[in-house]
């Protein structure tokens, strides 16, 4: 394995990007309401190669922490994600899958594929609402899109959804990690 080094400013842009990717996902949602629900599972594709290259080099506990406290804090700065539970399954989603990673090994490939996906995962904290505070998310999409949209959310608020969210976020989480390691072979090479 070849020794990596980086500088913080490389740990910043990577980390930046990441929250692009996860917030661009989140433009989705204005084409209808099951993008909005499911918008984790798009962030889950898109963000994966900044993860992936820090990840790979940041061989260290705390990539997916980095990384879901960028996204709380661009969430506490603009309003967005509102309430605590928001704000802990995100952050409980990186913390997570870097103590994931810590056990898997933090230089192992295999580590990603079962930390990814907890970080992508924690991205559903952004919208959870939509499923713990029914009304509010409805009265919101009545005030903001309309009363067609609204409906939309509506028959979008079961659990079975909830489940498929997060069973499709982690899916297209691993099949990320899985297409990086192949088109990104300079850091694939820096995992054992």
């Amino acid at each position: 394995m070849e020794k990596s080094s980086f500088k913080w400013w490389q740990i910043l842009c990577m980390g930046l990007l990441y929250l692009v990717f996860v917030f661009a996902s989140c433009f989705i949602g204005f084409l209808h309401p099951a993008c909005w629900a499911y918008f984790s599972v798009l962030a889950a594709i898109l963000a994966v190669g900044p993860y992936f290259w820090l990840a790979a080099r940041w061989r260290k506990f705390g990539v997916g922490t980095f990384c879901a406290a960028l996204v709380c804090l661009f969430c506490l700065a603009t309003g967005e994600a509102g309430g605590l539970l928001s704000k802990a399954i995100i952050l409980g989603g990186g913390l997570l899958a870097d103590i994931v990673r810590q056990l898997a090994g933090n230089s192992t490939r295999k580590a990603l594929f079962c930390a990814y996906p907890l970080l992508a995962i924690g991205n559903i904290g952004w919208v959870i609402r939509l499923w713990s505070d029914k009304q509010f998310y409805y009265d919101g999409a009545v005030e903001e899109m309309g009363q067609a949209y609204a409906e939309g959310i509506k028959a979008l608020q079961t659990p079975g959804h909830l489940v498929a969210v997060i069973v499709l976020t982690a899916a297209v989480a691993v099949l990320g990690i899985w297409l990086c390691g192949r088109v990104d072979k300079k850091s694939d090479k820096l995992l054992k």
